[in-house]
């Protein structure tokens, strides 16, 4: 008997065919193994010791959203970015505001200076992040007019609304995947080797999705961009704390249910000439209702959380240095019920279910019982 993981196994012989020309060679090695090594158990049966629930040490990035200090905030015309640049707007910082939609870059420009910034201290520049030459321009504009970077938001995204699939839209895949990943690829490529250079202490904040964690269906190419920014970000952090002298830290913002204009934006590229304008619901309007104020105390009722907390979550932790993984709650998840969903899709993995259980005839009642306990 074999001892696998406490459990005892019985010795059997497992032979595998190996494409040729050398499933000969394979054959004779593996019989030859075959009488001193067991087979494996099943997978499923092994339960892997797991490490402490010790949170990552805090990295030293306080100071830098402060006054004095630059921002540069890609998807700055609206959500998250737009809040995020009023925030910084009213620290004190120096703005460089992205999009690739003038008009409104224009009127967030104005509303940081409503808020109290010098005219001077903010800049909009129209960028189209899926464009080389775009960003460059943008990282030239920014060391150009403020000398430095000290804060770099990527975060422009669009989304397909719950409406490409691994089999379809292939202009859609292509779509989302420049903005949301290939947008970021640029901003880290041609932002971060200069902040490192200027030995200040600098911040990369890189906003992705529980999405790209627990990929429910609908949207795959919205699931795999943002899986691809959480797994760019995590290198993009490992890379910095090896390099020498680096004061550059990178954290992955995780939003939940968050007050936007995606959804909004999304609809109209996706519908064209005959999207609604009565059927947004986002942060300006709510079923034709142009408001903000009415707009956002509808979607909150409904559980979705104001893009201002999401940067009050965000900013904690850049100023704290900790955690690494921003993973912001809502109205309508709990940090219990993210805590399960993110382990119940890990399972996947280790039990070796089938993908996506949670959705799965399968599985998808022993989840509804079991996720009773996220709370």
């Amino acid at each position: 008997l074999a001892q696998v993981g406490g459990s005892s196994y019985p010795q059997s012989y497992t032979y595998h065919c190996v494409c040729p020309p050398f499933s000969g060679i394979a054959c004779e090695l593996l019989t030859m193994a075959s009488t001193k090594r067991p087979c494996s158990p099943d997978a499923a049966d092994i339960q892997p010791p797991r490490g402490s629930p010790t949170p990552g040490a805090p990295v030293d990035s306080g100071g830098v959203l402060e006054a004095g200090k630059v921002a540069v905030i890609t998807g700055a015309s609206s959500g998250i970015g737009r809040c995020t640049a009023l925030r910084c707007a009213k620290l004190g910082m120096r703005v460089l505001l992205a999009d690739i939609m003038e008009d409104d870059l224009k009127a967030v420009r104005g509303e940081c200076i409503d808020a109290g910034a010098e005219p001077a201290s903010i800049v909009a520049q129209v960028c189209d992040v899926t464009k080389e030459a775009d960003v460059k321009k943008l990282k030239e504009v920014a060391f150009n007019t403020f000398k430095a970077v000290h804060f770099l938001m990527n975060n422009a995204a669009i989304q397909n609304n719950g409406k490409a699939s691994a089999i379809e839209f292939l202009d859609r895949w292509k779509a989302v995947m420049d903005v949301n990943f290939w947008g970021v690829v640029h901003g880290c490529q041609f932002f971060v080797p200069d902040m490192i250079a200027s030995g200040e202490k600098c911040v990369v904040v890189n906003t992705g999705s529980k999405q790209g964690i627990t990929a429910p269906p609908g949207d795959t190419a919205y699931n795999c961009s943002k899986a691809a920014v959480k797994t760019l970000t995590e290198g993009l952090q490992h890379t910095l704390r090896n390099t020498p002298g680096c004061k550059v830290n990178a954290f992955l913002l995780v939003p939940g249910w968050t007050i936007t204009m995606i959804g909004t934006k999304s609809n109209q590229r996706l519908q064209g000439d005959a999207w609604d304008p009565q059927s947004a619901q986002d942060e300006r309007s709510y079923d034709g209702v142009a408001d903000r104020s009415t707009a956002e105390a509808k979607l909150v009722a409904r559980g979705a959380w104001p893009a201002d907390r999401v940067v009050d979550t965000c900013f904690a932790a850049v100023n704290a240095g900790a955690p690494f993984y921003i993973i912001c709650p809502d109205n309508e998840t709990t940090v219990a019920q993210d805590q399960g969903r993110m382990q119940w899709a890990a399972d996947d993995l280790i039990f070796r279910r089938v993908p996506l259980s949670r959705w799965s005839e399968q599985y998808k009642d022993e989840y509804a019982e079991v996720s009773k306990g996220f709370v």
